[in-house]
């Protein structure tokens, strides 16, 4: 997925073995990177290029009014089963496909609003509706629709009315946030927060003063973003190829906005491919300007070259040759060891250059961000400004990536610099006619490499090796697909890449004291123009807020994914290795791997007991051992995998039921799985918690809702344990409970648990969120019950 596909590979790796070993070595030696893609110029060649669509064979985007009208009839075919919302998906497929100037894209449109009215999405259904007529609906048809219409202005009236002047604005209940204190563009990096420079920890952040959990440190907009495409779900998700997978089920490209990532449920579509879409005609046109128009035509072999190279191309267009070449001034020549670095007292620190050699660092900040050399001003007034010099900025950490990647990440941008030239797919500022002197170019229509067409390669694959540690993934929850249960089970889903450059200032440590939500930029144009967010253009922007409180001169840390909660420590510590070219030394691992040094570790924490006499277990390399003083009764690893593969296994059966809509039979396989969990797992156990919770969704489909209460009870101890106290997991379990004991009438059940649960939901994702939105409508509606 972040590389390119696999035949791409295979092709460059026969280059790559075809070279003399010499011109290996030489080629290993290059710690520059415009020399390394200079290197490559020569060995790539017209077959190369012309290889490249034949590699995107199988992402075919090009419009087909055909299959868009077996996608609409398929939609159809889903309104009639009153299915509306896998209709409207089909609906905008089809939409996608169709032809500019179709017949099919009228039709689409109005039977799409029909689903939407379904769904009660009336604003959305008006939108549709606009459309439908703005592409000349037949005008025999078009009772129907007005019809609609006037029923979803009648419906939103009585809605205004019904909230009427009881309603606060989000802003005045959320207190105090960045934007209550701040004004201008993004990033804002709060005023108690203060950048720091080390030999160390390079650059990092640290509290000026006191910050309190939940106060927001940081907020930026993504300098560039990549939507990543599948993560099937909805009808046909998870079945086997060759069946109907790619008829029925729905990825990620589906559901969200292109640009702004915002979920969508009436995507407007590229006009020029089936693939992008996007939340409204503002994001499609501001991301045809800024980046489509030249990525359409070419976005079959993007998408096989992988979503580094992608977002790097993304990113150099958005740069230009003019702001490329300002930020290749500020650089200094190539680098040797022993330059000059000042330190914070104002003496000088020896450290090595920028060719990646630096020493391992305990924490990621010398994988991420860049010793800046021969610059005083850039380490003590670093620019926090989201302009590219602050991605310029990013360590591309030549040295620490094998040969041959490096290898194959110069080829795959040469030669997507030669497949964007010869499409016409150049945007004018790195076209070299745009920068001829006297009125006239001096191009030379034979020639390959012109100097802007190698900076721009030069410029692609320092983005490419920049990306590999400097990405963030971006995050939503979302429900499993079980829909015929009342009870939603979330789970985290990367639907995007993007790369915040101030965000990679954070080191990394697997207990972090930050916590990150993503949502649209575009709160300001909002307000200044008081549309609704889907009309108005912005980007992805990431939130940072602290969860916990900060003395001082406390550093502010990020996890840059494996967390101790998820992952044992020589597994993190060889992830972040790997990729981040650092070996973690943070409290957790430090205090893992003390633990361990001990001899042995009590897995209580994890959940597990003796068979005999339900004491803990400790856990060695030979097996399990009982730790009560007059058992010792021993388990192995083999067993214990066993006996868990058992219970997997009907866990797995009693989702496909509910799945299936057969919550009575669900509810069999899960009592067994309980029976027989019960000899072996504490409550604690992630297992029995994943087990409680699908329980709870049985019996919420069967309409007890005080028992599903009961079920998903169990599942937030094992939460609890195994994330934390102060964790975004228990927020999201707790808010579940709550819903239960809601719908089950439990007024003094349910109150107790939604201070707790809007703490924790605040704390990470902000008190404006819809979770905190409907806890309060829940609690206000419970009180007065009472």
């Amino acid at each position: 997925m972040d590389l390119p596909c696999l035949i791409w590979q295979r092709r460059v790796e026969e280059k790559w073995n075809q070279l003399p070993p010499s011109a290996k070595t030489s080629f290993s030696s290059l710690t520059e990177v415009d020399d390394i893609f200079t290197s490559v110029q020569s060995r790539i060649d017209c077959d190369d290029v012309a290889f490249l669509p034949s590699v995107s064979k199988d992402c075919e985007l090009r419009k087909d009014s055909v299959r868009a009208g077996r996608l609409r009839e398929q939609g159809n075919a889903s309104f009639r089963a009153r299915d509306f919302s896998t209709a409207a998906l089909y609906y905008s497929q089809a939409l996608c496909g169709a032809a500019l100037g179709s017949d099919q894209i009228a039709l689409c449109y109005a039977n799409r609003s029909a689903a939407l009215f379904h769904l009660h999405l009336h604003q959305e259904c008006l939108e549709d509706i606009r459309r439908a007529l703005d592409h000349n609906y037949p005008t025999h048809l078009q009772q129907k629709l007005l019809e609609r219409r006037q029923q979803c202005l009648i419906r939103l009236r009585q809605l205004a009315t019904e909230k009427g002047g009881s309603k606060d604005s989000k802003e005045n209940r959320a207190g105090t946030t960045l934007e209550d204190e701040w004004t201008g563009a993004l990033p804002r990096l709060s005023p108690r927060v203060l950048f720091r420079f080390s030999p160390e920890k390079g650059r990092h952040l640290v509290a000026r003063e006191r910050i309190s959990a939940g106060e927001v440190v940081l907020e930026e907009r993504a300098f560039g973003s990549v939507l990543i495409p599948g993560t099937a779900f909805g009808p046909g998700a998870g079945k086997c190829a060759g069946t109907e997978l790619q008829e029925r089920a729905f990825g990620t490209e589906d559901l969200h906005c292109h640009h702004c990532l915002y979920q969508t449920r009436n995507p407007v579509p590229c006009p020029g491919c089936s693939y992008a879409r996007y939340c409204g005609e503002a994001c499609q046109q501001e991301a045809w300007e800024g980046h489509h128009r030249w990525e359409c035509s070419v976005a079959a072999e993007l998408q096989a070259m992988g979503i580094l190279a992608h977002l790097a191309v993304r990113m150099a267009f958005r740069a230009g040759f003019e702001a490329a070449q300002q930020v290749r001034g500020h650089l200094v020549g190539p680098a040797t060891s022993g330059l000059e670095m000042p330190n914070k007292t104002g003496g000088c620190v020896t450290m090595e250059g920028s060719d990646g050699r630096e020493q391992i660092s305990s924490q990621g900040s010398a994988a991420r961000n860049e010793n800046p050399v021969h610059c005083c001003s850039t380490i003590l007034d670093p620019p926090l400004d989201g302009s590219y010099l602050c991605v310029h900025h990013l360590l591309p950490h030549v040295s620490g990536q094998a040969p041959s990647l490096r290898f194959l990440c110069a080829v795959t941008a040469a030669v997507l610099c030669q497949r964007l030239r010869r499409t016409g797919s150049l945007p004018l500022s790195w076209r070299r006619e745009a920068h001829a002197s006297d009125g006239h170019s001096s191009r030379d229509e034979n020639e390959d490499w012109s100097p802007e067409l190698s900076m721009l390669g030069a410029v692609i694959l320092r983005h490419i090796l920049q990306l590999r540690c400097n990405t963030q993934a971006v995050t939503i929850l979302r429900d499993s697909g079980v829909t015929k249960s009342a009870v939603s089970s979330v789970h985290e889903v990367r639907i995007a890449t993007a790369v915040f450059p101030t965000l990679s200032l954070l080191n990394h440590s697997c207990t972090p004291n930050t916590s990150l939500a993503f949502g649209k930029g575009v709160r300001h144009d909002r307000a200044a123009t008081g549309t609704r967010p889907n009309s108005v253009p912005g980007v992805v922007t990431v939130t940072v807020r602290a969860t916990q409180t900060a003395g001082p001169g406390q550093e502010l840390l990020h996890c840059y994914g494996p967390h101790c909660s998820r992952m044992p420590v020589k597994e993190r510590q060889k992830l972040l290795l790997d990729q981040y070219f650092f070996l973690c030394q943070c409290e957790a691992c430090s205090q893992d791997l003390a633990s361990k040094g001990e001899g042995q570790r009590t897995a209580t924490a994890s959940g597990l007991q003796c068979t005999r006499c339900q004491s803990p277990l400790q856990c060695s390399e030979q097996g399990y051992l009982c730790s009560g003083p007059n058992c010792g009764h021993p388990m192995s690893h083999a067993e214990l995998n066993h006996r868990l593969q058992e219970l997997q296994e009907l866990l797995d059966k009693a989702t496909k039921l509910i799945q299936n809509d057969c919550p009575d039979k669900a509810a069999i396989h899960l009592q067994a799985a309980f029976d027989r969990a019960e000899h072996f797992l504490l409550e604690t156990h992630p297992l029995l918690g994943q087990l409680a919770d699908m329980a709870a969704r049985a019996q919420a489909a069967m309409g007890d809702w005080r028992q599903a209460a009961v079920h998903l009870s169990r599942s937030v101890d094992a939460i609890r344990c195994q994330y934390g106290e102060d964790s975004a997991e228990l927020g999201q379990q707790l808010f579940k409970l709550v819903q239960l004991h809601f719908n089950g009438g439990e007024a003094r059940k349910a109150l107790p648990l939604i201070p707790k649960a809007m703490h924790l939901l605040s704390l990470h994702f902000g008190p404006c969120c819809e979770e905190m939105e409907e806890l309060r409508a829940m609690e206000d509606c419970l009180q007065r019950a009472l």
